[in-house]
Formats: structure tokens, C-alpha cells, sequence
């Protein structure tokens, strides 16, 4: 009979099952996370009731809710830092880098024209942003694909305000035949993280603010090209340095603001406007993921 004692049970844990025949990787991920597990609870001595306490918090992150309607599971990844870094770990420092895609991601938005208007928002100030997506070897890409969604000038996203029709600042795009694209939206402002779950209630434990700077999020994908997901940030934010998911690198754009009555009437806008710029340059597939 096996004798389950403080110095056996972590390896006891690893040796249970195949050892890695059925899943070589998952098994190569178990039995590194297994012994940081057990190494945590050993260095904080940790007891039965702030296990209990610790699975309560997960189960409450799991639920779903008005402010984040997929749960806070993958909100507590980009808080702990984790999706960050596996980001950071993957990215090539190659072409544009790549950042965390946050859990308000939807699938399927809106296929928009070149120069439409991402969303409705008449409070907000029009941002008109354009650029273009090339290879590493500086040659435009045609019809790539630009997945796009963001907040509205009042930091809510359409899934979690009712108030805003369901696709408001979402939008697919493609490129014309020399790699740009263009559309219009609102200046996005910094806005907290859903704060009324648990894992709000722990950034206050820990005295951590729950905000993060004003960014885009953006998905761009082509034929032959890797896909990249990452955001871009606005200069003058109070957040860059602060961001509560750690997301801020370099991708920060400047904002050239337009108030001349002339730029008025050519760009069709009523009041003082935005235009930023920014290109994407994406990496090419390898050729064991291309269609053949």
C-alpha cells in the first residue's frame, strides 16, 4: 500500500496515470504546475479554510454576469499578469506585437466598408483612423482582415450596456489592394475593469486600482500570415504606466485633434475631430499551418 506522507504526495500526484502517453504535453504542463502547486501551499502553510475560501473565489469568478457576461476567469488571468506574459513569451519581436485579447471579445462582428462608422455614440468624440497592413519585407496586404471592437466614449462595451445595440464599436474591415484601411469611431476613454465580482473585491484587498488605459483592440488576419491580436493605446492616458492587466508596451498612438472650419466640412463633422494613424505589419504562417 502506498504510504502517503509530506514527502510523497507530490510525486505521488505526478505518477498517477500513463505518464504522459495518451497527452505528452498536457502531462509536460501537469507535472510542472503539480510541484509549483504544492510548493505554494507549503510555503504559506495553507488551511482548510482558505482552500475553501479559494475555491469559493473560483466558482464565483466562473459565474456569468451583466458586467462581464463570459465570467471573470479570463479577466483573472489578465489581472494576475498571466496572459500578458504568455504573450510576451510568444510574441517574435517580429512584426507588430501582440497583446492579450480581454474577455469582452465577440466573434462574427459586423463586415463594415472602408470609412464606415464603427458604432453610434453622440456624446463622443470622432476619431477618424486609418493605416495599413504589410509583410515583414514592407509589401501591402491586400484584403486582410481587420477585426476591430472597443468602448464607447463612456468606457461600456455593447455586451455589458443596454443601452447600446449589440455590435456598437465592432467591425470587420479588409484592406484595399494597397494594404489600407480606414474607418471612423470615438476616442476611447480609460475605463475600470467589472469591479462587483470577486475579482474585484480582490484588487481591493490588495489595494490595486481597477482601471485600464484608453486602448482599440484589434484582430488582423490574412491568407499565408500568422493572425495577430493586440491593442493600441492613446498617449496622454494617466494609465500607461499603471494599466491593471499590464498590457501597455508600445503600441501608443498620438492624436492629432482638427478644429479649422474648413476640416470640419470636408471630413463631414459637426464638431472638433481626431485622426491617428496606424500600420500592422503581420508575419508570415509557417508552412506546416498553410493550406496546402
Amino acid at each position: 500500500m502506498q504510504n502517503i506522507t509530506l514527502d510523497t504526495i507530490t510525486q505521488a500526484v505526478i505518477n498517477h496515470g500513463d505518464r504522459g502517453k495518451s497527452h505528452p504535453r498536457l502531462y509536460e504542463i501537469y507535472t510542472s504546475l503539480v510541484p509549483h502547486l504544492h510548493d505554494f501551499v507549503r510555503e504559506v502553510n495553507l488551511t482548510e479554510s482558505e482552500l475553501q475560501q479559494g475555491r469559493s473565489f473560483l466558482n464565483q469568478a466562473s459565474h456569468h454576469t451583466q458586467e462581464i457576461p463570459t465570467g471573470e476567469i479570463h479577466l483573472l488571468t489578465d489581472l494576475l499578469g498571466i496572459s500578458e506574459l504568455v504573450e510576451l513569451l510568444q510574441d517574435a519581436h517580429r512584426g507588430t506585437e501582440s497583446n492579450l485579447e480581454g474577455p469582452l471579445y465577440v466573434p462574427n462582428a459586423p463586415e463594415r466598408q472602408m470609412g464606415d462608422r464603427l458604432g453610434i455614440d453622440a456624446e463622443g468624440d470622432a476619431l477618424l483612423l486609418s493605416g495599413r497592413v504589410f509583410n515583414l519585407n514592407g509589401q501591402p496586404i491586400a484584403n486582410a482582415v481587420i477585426d476591430v471592437w472597443q468602448p464607447n466614449s463612456k468606457g461600456l462595451y455593447d455586451i455589458q450596456d443596454p443601452s447600446q445595440p449589440l455590435g456598437n464599436f465592432r467591425g470587420r474591415f479588409k484592406t484595399n489592394e494597397s494594404g489600407k484601411y480606414r474607418f471612423e469611431t470615438v476616442v476611447p476613454i480609460g475605463y475600470k475593469v467589472p469591479a462587483s465580482g470577486p475579482s474585484g473585491e480582490l484588487l481591493r484587498l490588495l489595494g490595486r486600482h481597477p482601471w485600464r488605459a484608453a486602448h482599440i483592440h484589434f484582430k488582423v488576419s490574412a491568407p499565408e500570415y500568422t493572425s495577430l491580436t493586440t491593442q493600441i493605446f492613446i498617449a496622454g492616458d494617466p494609465h500607461l504606466d499603471s494599466d491593471t492587466t499590464f498590457a501597455v508596451r508600445s503600441a501608443i498612438v498620438e492624436l492629432q485633434k482638427h478644429e479649422a472650419l474648413g476640416e470640419l466640412k470636408v471630413r463631414n463633422q459637426s464638431k472638433p475631430f481626431y485622426t491617428t494613424e496606424f500600420d500592422f505589419v503581420l508575419k508570415s504562417a509557417p508552412l506546416s499551418s498553410r493550406e496546402l
